[in-house]
């Protein structure tokens, strides 16, 4: 496994989590035309894997994130599939949020 080291800015926008609910207690997703409130802006790093899906590398400041949340460098922006925060005791410096995410829009060949 190889280390991703901070190469770019990226900006959080985190969906209100739990959604609301409707009359009927069903979940009522946000418009997907109206982006989440901005949660910060930290260092990261972003790496493009062979299936064409995204590995990130966030700072722990930025958690919880959950699935759907967005984050954004200045030319690209991710969806978060996963996010799973990692700290390596005795070195907090070291601590980040491990993210699978995909691009939006896709990039098609």
């Amino acid at each position: 496994m190889a280390v991703l080291l901070p190469d770019r800015q990226l900006t959080v926008f985190v969906l209100a989590h739990p959604w609301s609910r409707d009359a009927h207690g069903v979940p009522v997703a946000p418009s997907p035309s109206t982006r989440p409130t901005a949660r910060g802006t930290w260092l990261g790093a972003a790496a493009e894997q062979s299936d064409g899906s995204w590995t990130l590398r966030v700072d722990p400041a930025a958690w919880p994130l959950k699935p759907g949340d967005v984050v954004s460098d200045s030319t690209r922006t991710w969806t978060v599939s996963t996010a799973l925060l990692k700290r390596v005791p005795g070195h907090g410096a070291a601590d980040y949020i491990a993210v699978a995410a995909s691009l939006n829009p896709p990039e098609v060949p």
